[in-house]
């Protein structure tokens, strides 16, 4: 039909490069002979989705591969599987030379760039991170050495919103007693040493899973502290950057 209707001059029902895709997924299919035909065909059409925006975002600096790289990791929250997708992405296009005189890889200066530009709203907190995660400027990062880093700085930075929560709870005004803070502080460093792991994802579960009447006895305590208090408020930033120290000593460095 859609050669007929060529011949007689009309518009073909659908554009040809379509109906070439559409014949190459059902080859597919009868190849693969998937138990769910539907599910291998969205992720077919996935793979090829994905291979064309690599091919659309090959950049011409280095600011425009780490921006499309963020891109691609932002589509989606690190628990989901597409994350998985997004990343392997990410790395191919930090990977792509910038200019035909470069070889193909990743580098340690873009890849750290990577890394600051993900924990940008982390603030200083995350300098100490980005220090232990980084790679020398010319030293060759694997893929391996990328999915850690991109997926332990954005489980930093859901830790960083449970610990400005936390702060939130006690804080009047934006500042909070020091005294209070220090009692939050000891009791989300003891959770995290009775969880016993080293994980990052697993600090995060542990400190936005403390309990009630943990926190409840740890402000009780802190209150009857605080009348005698003469030191100095503490803002959320401050409280921040001694909450980090938490995580960060946890972190495995892979460089």
């Amino acid at each position: 039909k859609m050669a007929a209707a060529a011949a007689g001059g009309a518009d073909p029902p659908v554009p040809c490069g379509l109906s070439l895709t559409l014949r190459e997924a059902l080859l597919k299919v009868l190849e693969n002979r998937p138990q769910d035909p539907v599910s291998f065909l969205g992720d077919y059409f996935q793979n090829l989705a994905a291979a064309a925006a690599e091919e659309k975002l090959i950049p011409k600096t280095q600011e425009e591969q780490v921006s499309n790289a963020l891109k691609q990791l932002l589509f989606c929250h690190y628990n989901r599987p597409a994350f998985s997708r997004n990343t392997a992405l990410a790395f191919q296009i930090l990977s792509c030379p910038t200019n035909k005189r470069k070889k193909p890889g990743l580098k340690g200066r873009v890849y750290t760039e990577l890394l600051k530009q993900i924990c940008g709203s982390a603030g200083p907190s995350s300098s100490s991170l980005i220090h232990k995660l980084r790679c020398w400027d010319h030293e060759a990062v694997p893929f391996g050495v990328f999915r850690h880093g991109v997926l332990t700085c954005f489980v930093f930075l859901d830790y960083v919103k449970i610990s400005r929560r936390l702060f939130e709870v006690v804080a009047e005004s934006g500042e909070a007693s020091r005294t209070v803070c220090q009692a939050l502080l000891e009791a989300l460093q003891d959770a995290l040493s009775t969880s016993g792991s080293a994980r990052g994802t697993r600090c995060l579960d542990t400190a936005s899973k403390l309990s009630p009447d943990q926190l409840g006895h740890t402000m009780e305590q802190a209150m009857k502290l605080r009348r005698n208090e003469t030191s100095p408020l503490m803002t959320q930033e401050d409280f921040t950057q001694l909450t980090a120290p938490l995580f960060i000593q946890r972190v495995k460095p892979m460089c």
